[in-house]
């Protein structure tokens, strides 16, 4: 029987519209979750949801390796692997790696030199890249890798990409909308899913197998010694059954029962370079960029520099005291947040402001809309070093300023990117001074990646003083 031929336009027409109306509930009702929790924002598209209003969004595969690194660990885990890393970003072990930075800060001051006596125009990020590589791998791992000598140095090429535009990331993107691809992708260990980042891993396993083979308990406490020291033998034997059963209730039984696992040793080295590599490069190239423009106060800073250090080369302490410095260099990191949002997770189900959060939820924090807001920052395009004067900053909101993150989860790797940024300006507006060029755009294009990253790179000259 021909059910169609039975029917008047008018049934035809009811039930397209009944058919689109259930097509389009259906593919609403799973973006309904802030709907739920009374949370604002922009309205979901059907099977879409937001998908189309996101402009930047980075998503970390969280498989056994990237689980493990002390930013994506938690509970007892995260204060296990906390307590073993601390002690590499202590006061005393800066002091210890100052010579380390000086070392990676003569090469620089050398091809500063040759950019400008050359009169030609530069990319800051390719110049800043190869010195903050050079400090990671003589300071988290006692390898002279000699990035700024060598501009095709594979570590460095292998570092770049990790921060490409690639199927991957695309990927990536897509597991937003549809979920079943994040699935696959957290679950995942292949080497295709890790896209770019499998160059690095294989590099951190290289560097690991080659300390063990050349252990030597005397050496340097670098980053990748104090974690060999942290394990226990025959901990690679460990099942998971028998792991459990220790129930490990408080960080010494993870030091004594358990240890450290060369897995989490690999994670470690991953995330030190990913954290260290382009966020202090991309942080220096801005406020190269942000001098250019503001040639007042680059010679204000250059005038404390020369006042307050004189011929003294910098070191952990002295450049504590250029306070213009720290000004100028925290308000590059609010007005280019190099890591554009932070994540938390609630633990326990908690209301705030009349706002519920359920248990088990992922809050992030868009820092760089955070540091942008008018509300909080006036004029917030503007570069003004004042913001962060000891006046201003007692008039702060708190945590309205989020650069390294907050609480007790703050960057651990905040102390080394301070010292290699001020060590290097210091040096470098001694001696030069940076101007912009016709290839100086103003406001920077960003790309969309899951950092704060310049388009078209940051072009700018030099000038000898």
């Amino acid at each position: 029987m021909n059910i169609i031929g039975t029917l008047n336009v008018s049934d035809i027409i009811f039930l397209l519209i009944s058919f689109v109306v259930c097509c389009y509930l259906y593919g609403r009702k799973n973006f309904r979750y802030f709907e739920k929790l009374n949370i604002k924002g922009p309205s979901p598209t059907a099977f879409l949801g937001n998908f189309l209003d996101i402009k930047r969004k980075g998503i970390l595969d969280k498989n056994e390796l990237t689980g493990s690194m002390l930013s994506a660990a938690e509970d007892d885990h995260w204060k296990f692997l906390r307590t073993v890393i601390s002690p590499f970003y202590s006061s005393k072990q800066m002091r210890e790696m100052t010579p380390l930075v000086e070392k990676a800060l003569a090469t620089l001051l050398k091809n500063v030199g040759k950019i400008a006596d050359s009169g030609k125009v530069f990319n800051a990020n390719n110049l800043f890249s190869a010195y903050t590589m050079d400090v990671i791998a003589s300071t988290g791992f006692g390898l002279e890798v000699d990035s700024q000598q060598n501009p095709d140095s594979p570590l460095v090429k292998k570092a770049n990409k990790v921060f490409e535009k690639t199927l991957i990331s695309s990927v990536e993107r897509l597991a937003i909308v549809f979920p079943f691809l994040g699935k696959i992708m957290r679950l995942s260990n292949s080497r295709f899913m890790m896209g770019n980042l499998v160059d690095i891993i294989d590099f951190c396993h290289e560097v690991v197998d080659e300390r063990k083979r050349n252990r030597d308990r005397n050496a340097r406490k670098d980053l990748l010694q104090l974690m060999l020291d942290a394990q226990l033998e025959g901990h690679e034997n460990m099942d998971k059954k028998t792991e459990q059963e220790l129930k490990l209730e408080n960080v010494t039984d993870w030091r004594t029962k358990r240890g450290l696992k060369d897995i989490e040793i690999i994670a470690q080295c991953l995330l030190f370079f990913l954290a260290g590599f382009e966020t202090t490069a991309s942080t220096l190239s801005f406020f190269a960029h942000s001098m250019a423009l503001n040639p007042d106060v680059q010679e204000k800073l250059y005038q404390e520099i020369e006042s307050v250090l004189g011929e003294n080369a910098p070191n952990y302490d002295n450049v504590q005291k250029v306070s213009y410095l720290e000004k100028c260099m925290d308000e590059t990191l609010r007005k280019y947040s190099v890591a554009i949002f932070l994540s938390r997770k609630c633990k326990e189900e908690c209301t705030i402001k009349g706002l519920k959060i359920p248990s088990g939820a992922v809050i992030q924090i868009p820092i760089h809309c955070l540091h942008g807001n008018p509300k909080l920052w006036p004029n917030p395009e503007k570069f003004d070093p004042e913001r962060f004067s000891e006046e201003n900053k007692s008039k702060q909101t708190p945590y309205s300023y989020l650069p390294f993150g907050g609480g007790p989860r703050i960057c651990s790797g905040m102390r080394l990117a301070q010292l290699e940024f001020k060590m290097a300006v210091v040096q470098i507006l001694r001696n030069f001074r940076f101007v912009p060029c016709d290839r100086t755009e103003n406001p920077i294009e960003y790309d969309v990646t899951p950092l704060l990253r310049p388009k078209n790179g940051i072009w700018l000259k030099l000038e000898r003083r």
